[in-house]
């Protein structure tokens, strides 16, 4: 005969502990938001400094091509003008860039990059 101790409790039963609370689900619910959210914080700052430094890094080719296409603008303008003043070689590289699609307009005027 074997000596096992006797328990009251039926083992077929499922163990009820003591109630737990809804505290330690919220608190890693909110620890894990919290720390999602931080490293989005960062992601974004980090973003945005890079593509400050992308915008900046642009500003000179952006001027040197203003400086460029006010050149062309110039030229295209006299070259209208001399062949509004009947110039047959003027006429004829108008009509070529018409040709091409492309119109002068001496009235206009060279408008800034946008910001």
């Amino acid at each position: 005969m074997s000596t096992f101790p006797v328990s009251s409790v039926d083992s077929r039963e499922p163990y009820r502990g003591a109630p737990r609370g809804p505290f330690v689900p919220l608190l890693l619910f909110m620890a894990a938001f919290l720390g999602w959210t931080i490293f989005q914080t960062t992601e974004l700052i980090r973003e945005r400094s890079t593509l400050g430094q992308a915008r900046s890094s642009q500003t000179a080719p952006l001027a040197q091509a203003q400086k460029i296409r006010s050149g062309t603008d110039s030229l295209a303008k006299k070259t209208q003008e001399l062949a509004d003043a009947g110039n047959p070689n003027a006429q004829l590289v108008i009509a070529q860039l018409k040709q091409r699609g492309i119109t002068v307009n001496p009235n206009a005027s060279a408008a800034p990059p946008p910001p």
